[in-house]
């Protein structure tokens, strides 16, 4: 799915997390007790980073708080993270980051990537990503229309 600045999405589906290959790994340094970035889905980002940048995000939001996970490749090698980040204390688990949203997991892994904000707004916006709040949403605008019959 295109996104502004030439950047590329592709949702990450619960159907497409079943197609992968449970035992394949990622990265290592993901710690187990993350519950967001999962290993198969890092491992086929990295397979996907071959001749270019990739960047698996992940985040959970209640109420305008919550968290957020990122780790990126260049090329098969880690370029960035892995990164947990919460912007509240209740949320903080082993290896997060408590920080404002403006320098989120997401928000510093989008700007490895390139993407720049405009005053008063964050990269995760810049991108256009506040379009849809759930995966699935965003997955339903890649099934074409029906057609006619």
């Amino acid at each position: 799915m295109p996104l502004p600045g030439g950047l590329t999405m592709l949702p990450v589906t619960e159907d497409l997390v079943g197609g992968l290959d449970q035992a394949a790994v990622g990265d290592q340094r993901i710690s187990p007790e993350w519950f967001l970035l999962r290993q198969p889905v890092a491992a086929l980002a990295r397979q996907i980073s071959a001749g270019r940048r990739a960047l698996y995000i992940a985040g959970e939001t209640f109420g305008g708080v919550g968290t957020q996970e990122a780790i990126g490749w260049l090329d098969g090698r880690l370029l960035y993270g892995p990164s947990g980040t919460c912007d509240s204390e209740a949320d903080l688990e082993p290896g997060y980051h408590l920080i404002p949203r403006c320098d989120s997991a997401i928000n510093a892994g989008l700007r490895i990537l390139g993407v720049r904000a405009s005053p008063g707004q964050d990269e995760y916006q810049a991108i256009g990503l506040t379009r849809h709040r759930y995966t699935e949403d965003w997955a339903v605008e890649l099934v074409p229309p029906a057609g006619p019959g």
